[in-house]
């Protein structure tokens, strides 16, 4: 049984509103392809591969700046966890960088 997002991340969710329910939404999409792919249907139960997997495969064929608000999702539930220590070293890689905007060519 999977379990609620807001009510998971309710003590680390901060922001507008709008930043809050795209946390929420993003963190529904991650849990929903790590149960498919994993079978494990509870952030208490993942590991560090599986949003690593998540950052990696499926978060790639997205927009640069999908992948770095993927990526402060997936930071929000490793604080949430309790294990940013020692998760985020393992959590590195290139949507960790913020992407510049683009410049209009008028």
């Amino acid at each position: 049984m999977s379990i609620n997002m807001r009510i998971f991340l309710g003590g680390v969710l901060t922001g507008s509103p709008h930043s809050r329910k795209r946390h929420l939404m993003q963190a529904d999409v991650i849990q929903d392809a790590i149960e498919q792919r994993w079978k494990k249907d509870r952030p208490q139960c993942w590991q560090t591969k599986h949003l690593r997997w998540f950052l990696q495969e499926q978060a790639k064929t997205a927009a640069p700046e999908t992948t770095y608000r993927y990526w402060l999702t997936a930071r929000l539930l490793v604080e949430r966890l309790g294990k940013t220590n020692d998760w985020l070293p393992h959590l590195n890689g290139p949507w960790t960088q913020k992407p510049k905007p683009k410049r209009s060519t008028d």
